[in-house]
C-alpha cells in the first residue's frame, strides 16, 4: 500500500472517530506524517483580539509561563466593545462571559522554567476546581478531565516539561484540538477532544473567578 493511501485511510477514520465525540490521540509513530498545524484563519487580528500575561508563582514572583489567548472576530468585536471606555472592575465578568462561551478561539502556553508533571498536573486541577465551582464545568466533567490529565501526559513522567515546550490549544466550536510541542520542536500529543465540556473546561480553568489566571488576561486588553 502506498504511503499516501494509508496516510488518507489513517485521517478519514480520524474524521470518523471526532463525529462520534470521542477522544482521539495521534500515535507517536504516526507523528511525523498525520502532524497538521492549527487551523488558526478565523482568528481576529484587530484591537483586543489578544488575552495575554505572564503567570508568577511563590513568593518570590518566579516567573513560571506566559499564556495567550485569541478570539474569533465577532467574540473580537464583542469584547472590544465592553471594554472600550472602562475599566476593569466594569468590564471584567462581561468579557470573561464571552471569553469562556467563545467557540472560535486559539490559547498557546510557553513554559519559562522546568516544572514536574505533578507540579502541572496540581495547577490545572487547582485553576480547573475554579471553573467547577463557578458551575462553567459540571461535577462529574471536573472528575473526568482531573483523572484523565496524567494518563492524558504521561509522556511527561520522566521528562517533566522543560522551558520553551509550548501547549497549543485551538478550539472551533465543541471541538477543542492540543498539541504538545517540546522546546526541541517534536510533537509529544495531538489530541482531539469532541464535546461542550471540553473547551468550557480549558476557557473557564482560565478566566473562572479565582483563576490563577483571570486577572491578568483580562487587565492585558486595557493596554
Amino acid at each position: 500500500m502506498r504511503s499516501s493511501d494509508k496516510m488518507n485511510r489513517i485521517l478519514a477514520g480520524l474524521s470518523f472517530l471526532m463525529t462520534a465525540g470521542l477522544t482521539i490521540v495521534v500515535p507517536a509513530a504516526a507523528q511525523s506524517t498525520a502532524q497538521l498545524p492549527m487551523d488558526t484563519a478565523s482568528l481576529s487580528s484587530g484591537a483586543q483580539c489578544c488575552m495575554q500575561m505572564l503567570l508568577e508563582k511563590t513568593i518570590f514572583k518566579v516567573d513560571v509561563l506566559t499564556l495567550e489567548i485569541r478570539f474569533g472576530q465577532e467574540d473580537q468585536l464583542e469584547i472590544s466593545r465592553l471594554v472600550s471606555g472602562r475599566n476593569y472592575s466594569r468590564s471584567a465578568d462581561s468579557v470573561a462571559d464571552i471569553a469562556v462561551n467563545s467557540r472560535d478561539a486559539f490559547a498557546r502556553i510557553e513554559f519559562l522554567r522546568d516544572v514536574s508533571l505533578s507540579q502541572f498536573v496540581d495547577g490545572v486541577r487547582e485553576d480547573l476546581g475554579h471553573a467547577r465551582d463557578a458551575g462553567i464545568i459540571g461535577r462529574s466533567d471536573y472528575e473526568m478531565i482531573s483523572q484523565n490529565i496524567p494518563r492524558w501526559f504521561s509522556f511527561l513522567e520522566e521528562r517533566g516539561i522543560r522551558r520553551g515546550d509550548r501547549i497549543l490549544y485551538r478550539i472551533k466550536g465543541d471541538t477543542l484540538r492540543t498539541q504538545y510541542i517540546g522546546v526541541d520542536g517534536g510533537l509529544a500529543l495531538d489530541q482531539t477532544d469532541v464535546g461542550a465540556e471540553r473547551r468550557l473546561a480549558v476557557l473557564g480553568s482560565y478566566l473562572a473567578p479565582k483563576s490563577s489566571f483571570r486577572r491578568g488576561l483580562i487587565e492585558s486588553l486595557f493596554r
